[in-house]
């Protein structure tokens, strides 16, 4: 039974702590930010670029992350509940890198008009955006507001759910 406390009170201790880890992060931007990131051709891409009048997703991956490879096969699995939404791929990775991981793992996504692929060569991103982890997940409304932030794969459902009630009310 003293074991069984002492378990107990060390999972409490540990919730709490990380409770109040997660009080201290920065909360995600609120509406979207300036910004400047470049795409494959090496043009920038700024905020003013974004497509209007329409709902915003961005999501902030790295080529090596597990639950980032998890994200984009859910987001590829849901294309075609996603094709209206301007969707944004932002990664620090290289060019190559993020074609090779596009291609393995969200091939639906390749080549379609609504995805623009980005790269953050001045670490802006973080800055601006301010994620937690990756991958972390923004859908912002067409008046650029955040509606729903996540960095948990196993969530993107939320945001199924969410882009259906903005496009459906």
């Amino acid at each position: 039974m003293k074991q069984f406390t002492k378990i107990l009170i060390c999972a409490m201790a540990f919730l709490l702590f990380n409770d109040a880890l997660n009080a201290q992060l920065p909360a995600p931007a609120k509406s979207v930010p300036e910004f400047q990131l470049y795409q494959f051709n090496g043009q920038p891409f700024v905020r003013e670029q974004l497509a209007k009048n329409k709902l915003l997703f961005f999501i902030f991956f790295d080529i090596t992350c597990d639950h980032c490879q998890h994200a984009f096969q859910e987001i590829n699995a849901n294309y075609a509940a996603m094709k209206n939404v301007a969707m944004y791929l932002v990664s620090l990775d290289s060019e190559a890198g993020m074609a090779n991981f596009i291609t393995r793992f969200a091939p639906n996504l390749a080549g379609k008009q609504n995805i623009t692929l980005l790269r953050d060569v001045k670490n802006q991103f973080i800055q601006q955006f301010t994620p937690r982890k990756y991958p972390s997940m923004f859908l912002y409304n067409a008046k650029r507001q955040l509606l729903l932030y996540d960095d948990e794969p196993e969530h993107f459902e939320q945001f199924l759910q969410a882009i259906q009630s903005a496009t459906h009310p």
